[in-house]
């Protein structure tokens, strides 16, 4: 995504990543394909916003994350549920009169390029 963004910087594209909750808490991927970053046994379920700011410092650090990262708020009113389709790595376009533009449940890179060099043909 930070290779996305900086490819879109020049025509008006701002990035931001919302953390929402840890949607991994205590289970290991890193069996898949050897990445230790996929190893999220030491990660608990956020319940407070201290947990949340905790670990997307920790996201910076060990994906060396680019991009501004906003928290979510805990709750039924949080982005997470009325934007997110409560997944934990959703993806939404929001156009420049503020409408959702585009969307995916799980984010895919090659989509949201695809459609972000749709939105800004001239």
């Amino acid at each position: 995504m930070d290779k996305l963004a900086a490819d879109f910087k020049d025509k008006g594209v701002d990035f931001y990543n919302v953390y929402t909750r840890e949607p991994h808490a205590g289970e290991d991927y890193s069996h898949r394909n050897g990445d230790k970053r996929l190893d999220f046994t030491d990660k608990k379920a956020t319940k407070t916003r201290q947990d949340r700011e905790a670990n997307a410092r920790g996201l910076i650090k060990s994906h060396g994350i680019l991009r501004p990262i906003m928290i979510d708020i805990i709750g039924k009113d949080c982005v997470q549920n009325w934007l997110g389709g409560k997944a934990p790595n959703s993806l939404t376009i929001i156009d420049r009169e503020g409408k959702v533009a585009f969307w995916q449940i799980w984010s895919n890179a090659e989509g949201l390029k695809e459609k972000l060099q749709e939105m800004t043909q001239e």
